[in-house]
């Protein structure tokens, strides 16, 4: 009989600082400093194209925009 995988769980919490994860390249540019912040609001799931959902979280930036980013796409800073 098959195992049930538990169901999946956010990584991040209200108020964690994280920043934007590295982006690959094969540029020979330099790399620029990533972006850091606060997230705001509770992640919430939403699907992608394929239909299979993902936490997406509401980031307040240091320069004070905000955005929705894909939990794949953000990192804990390192202090």
């Amino acid at each position: 009989m098959p195992t049930k995988k538990a169901p999946p769980a956010p990584k991040y919490k209200v108020g964690d600082r994280i920043m934007e994860a590295p982006k690959s390249s094969f540029s020979k540019q330099a790399e620029s400093t990533p972006r850091k912040g606060i997230i705001t609001e509770e992640p919430f799931n939403k699907p992608d194209i394929r239909g299979a959902t993902r936490f997406h979280y509401k980031v307040k930036w240091d320069n004070g925009r905000s955005e929705i980013y894909n939990q794949a796409r953000l990192r804990r800073e390192e202090t």
